[in-house]
């Protein structure tokens, strides 16, 4: 049957779900059979704890798929009777969108090559999980086209802003919940390397964290930690080590979060900590929230090693990166790429260093035309009327 099992790597065939689904696409339906789940959890709470979490990741996962694929349904139902519906495919590429001019053939040749290479393999879910796209008039008062899910564009959109909507939506399995954290956000291709890759150059030299600086003068270990790879019970002193770092973390970053808080009860420990209290910038750090705490690196920086993992790895890395969500990061990224975790994080600081922005240059006569124009706007201002002494 069509719900969700407990057996790994189960996969429900597309057409048989849809089939069963139909009958329960009302919300009302769904919050009964969200119960169910919880029995499926409490069933395997004899088992270890990585592994249990491991399943109910994946019990969370293909519910998503499940109520996704019913809405789907739906959604093409009201489509089919309001006039028809159109399927593009390129590659496992496949797009259901309502009759229109867009251009949408175009930028799926487009995006497609870019797709296949970042999932390889897993890119085949796609000729299962099709992108909606409701192409609409954007020149008429008339109502938008209802296709429920549906990513809404005018008909007359350019082939590549097209192509870069196809390619940071795509509507692939995304990552377990431990991969989502650490990377902060889904797994999707980088449109623009070399620009992402600059920006990190840039973060590790201005981060206001010496694990960052540190990777950037070539302290590995550093990398590790400004990349939360390395495990530590005290992230605070991992990532932000000296006082002052402590300080300007709590005074650029949370002075007005701390100040509010309570109806301003941590004022005092708030001043304390400017007037050059570590224990007290200690203590108001440590209240954050978990994953709260700033890291040192955006998700940029770790996305970017995600990619070099992946492209190392070939066409099975994706797979293999998401495979094994018991596993800690570090080695779930090693076994995507078929490097040690030392080798990848020397390859992407290699990769990030190469990547230094261009310095702006300034011709010879440059300083001429600023000093000459400094020397028109002081005159300017010395012949004001409010400069003249009555």
């Amino acid at each position: 049957m069509c719900s969700p099992a407990l057996q790994e790597g189960w996969q429900p065939p597309a057409a048989e779900c849809a089939a069963l689904i139909r009958p329960f696409q009302g919300r009302a339906t769904k919050r009964l059979l969200l119960p169910l789940f919880a029995v499926a959890v409490q069933s395997l709470s004899g088992q270890d704890v990585p592994r249990l979490q491991a399943r109910a990741d994946s019990l969370v996962r293909e519910w998503r798929r499940a109520s996704a694929l019913a809405d789907m349904v739906d959604s093409l139902d009201h489509a089919r009777a309001a006039g028809g519906t159109d399927t593009i495919s390129v590659g496992a590429l496949r797009i259901v969108t309502n009759p229109s001019p867009a251009r949408l053939r175009e930028a799926a040749s487009r995006a497609w090559p870019v797709i296949d290479s970042l999932y390889g393999t897993e890119a085949r879910q796609l000729a299962q999980r099709p992108y909606l796209i409701a192409p609409y008039d954007p020149d008429t008062t008339s109502p938008k086209p209802t296709l429920r899910g549906a990513i809404q564009v005018p008909w007359d959109q350019d082939v590549t802003s097209l192509a870069m909507i196809l390619v940071t939506n795509v509507p692939i399995g995304q990552p377990d919940a431990a991969l989502h954290n650490w990377l902060g956000g889904l797994v999707v291709p980088i449109v623009r390397p070399e620009q992402a890759r600059a920006a990190v150059y840039v973060q590790l030299v201005t981060a206001p964290s010496q694990a960052a600086r540190s990777c950037f003068l070539g302290v590995m270990n550093d990398c590790r930690n400004a990349l939360g790879l390395a495990e530590s019970p005290d992230p605070l002193r991992q990532w932000y080590p000296s006082v002052g770092e402590r300080r300007a973390l709590v005074v650029r970053s949370f002075a007005e979060y701390f100040g509010y808080l309570d109806h301003g009860a941590r004022k005092p420990t708030l001043q304390s900590c400017g007037a050059g209290s570590d224990a007290a910038c200690t203590e108001l750090l440590r209240s954050l929230p978990p994953g709260v705490l700033p890291r040192p690196l955006t998700y940029d920086a770790r996305a970017a090693l995600v990619h070099i993992a992946l492209r190392l790895g070939g066409r099975e890395a994706y797979h293999r990166l998401i495979a094994t969500p018991a596993l800690p990061i570090p080695q779930r990224l090693a076994g995507a790429a078929g490097v040690s975790v030392d080798s990848l994080v020397s390859l992407w600081r290699a990769e990030i260093l190469a990547a230094r922005p261009a310095p702006v240059t300034v011709p010879p006569w440059g300083p001429w035309v600023a000093l000459g124009w400094t020397a028109v706007f002081a005159v300017c201002a010395l012949r004001s009327s409010r400069w003249r002494v009555s």
